[in-house]
């Protein structure tokens, strides 16, 4: 089979396509023919070396995937040779054949492409986690989402407005109408207004419930100071700790530095419990990892998702063979939605 290889660490250009032998089926797994393969942040970072949860290379990366179940290992009741589907990969997601557990493998509803049902399970699953379970975000409350054109941003754009929550979003300017297309009740322009001001004006310095951020320390502790009594701070990523499109290490290590201070400082100790705030890291990968599955923010999605209540937005689709493409697209924050690699 064909297989995306992320040969060693380095730039776009580290990416090539090679051929490996196909995956085994096992007792209660499901191989799929894959049609669509997510391509998500942790991707560049697994590639520039600074995702420590990637596999070493050479590897192949990708968490999710949509396609057609090609084979079936013993005890395999819920899908059958033929179906559509869709599934979390844990890496080995952009081949052209891969191999997961029975647990990982959903129906595509039939009004879905490929290409969408490979864009809703690592970024459905992370608003989901984070707004619902973690934020507990509820109707009539304020969230802010960073990145909100990103292909996670929009997932928590859908899931926060179907909940009925007043949403601040930031984004480039050229992409507030798609956002606001959305469900963004207030677009800011983070290139040219500070959001936290934006944020104060629009609330008469009430500020928020629920702040969603993957970008990084220094976004973090204005968000924090954002939160009004009960508000919640969700932390999913760090991508100011890559600029560009290679490992810049001063970077990296200067967003290391500055975690300690950035939301609940280790030097207030009890006096944190004045503020009533609350703080909140999520790393799917691991929320993965122990619970075997992510059935406990995916499962409740799925009527809103075979309703058409949500949509996954799909960016661009790249062929295998410009993979190293679809990464200089999304580390030059130029996506409206998912990216996505087609075989």
């Amino acid at each position: 089979m064909r297989v995306v290889l992320l040969s060693k660490h380095g730039g776009p250009d580290v990416l090539t396509v090679a051929e490996r032998p196909d995956p085994k089926v096992g007792p209660g797994e499901v191989r799929i023919a894959v049609r669509a393969a997510g391509v998500n942040f942790a991707d560049t970072l697994a590639r520039t070396g600074l995702y420590p949860d990637a596999p070493k290379p050479p590897c192949v990366l990708g968490y999710e995937v949509a396609g057609v179940v090609e084979s079936i290992g013993d005890g395999v009741e819920s899908v059958a040779v033929g179906d559509r589907v869709l599934a979390g990969t844990r890496f080995n997601g952009q081949a052209e054949l891969v191999t997961v557990a029975e647990s990982m493998v959903y129906h595509l509803p039939a009004a879905l492409s490929f290409e969408e049902g490979a864009a809703f399970p690592v970024n459905y699953a992370t608003a989901q986690a984070g707004l619902v379970v973690m934020g507990g975000l509820k109707a009539g409350e304020r969230v802010l989402i960073h990145a909100a054109a990103g292909g996670v941003g929009i997932s928590a754009i859908q899931i926060a407005k179907r909940i009925g929550a007043e949403v601040f979003g930031t984004a480039s300017a050229a992409k507030h109408d798609a956002i606001r297309a959305q469900g963004v009740d207030h677009a800011i322009d983070y290139r040219t207004r500070d959001f936290a001001d934006e944020i104060r004006r629009i609330t008469g310095g009430e500020g928020i419930d629920v702040a969603f951020d993957a970008l990084g320390p220094t976004s973090f502790r204005k968000d924090y100071v954002l939160l009004r009594q009960g508000g919640r701070l969700i932390m999913y990523g760090a991508s100011e700790a890559q600029t560009g499109e290679r490992r810049q290490l001063g970077t990296a290590l200067r967003t290391l530095a500055k975690s300690p201070f950035s939301s609940m400082p280790w030097w207030k100790g009890l006096a944190v419990m004045n503020e009533n705030k609350g703080v909140f890291g999520l790393n799917m990968l691991h929320w993965w990892d122990s619970e075997g599955s992510l059935d406990r923010v995916i499962a409740p999605l799925f009527p809103l998702l075979e309703s058409g209540d949500l949509k996954p937005v799909v960016a661009e689709a790249f062929p295998f063979d410009r993979a190293g493409d679809a990464h200089r697209f999304l580390a030059g924050r130029g996506n409206v939605g998912k990216v996505v690699l087609v075989p």
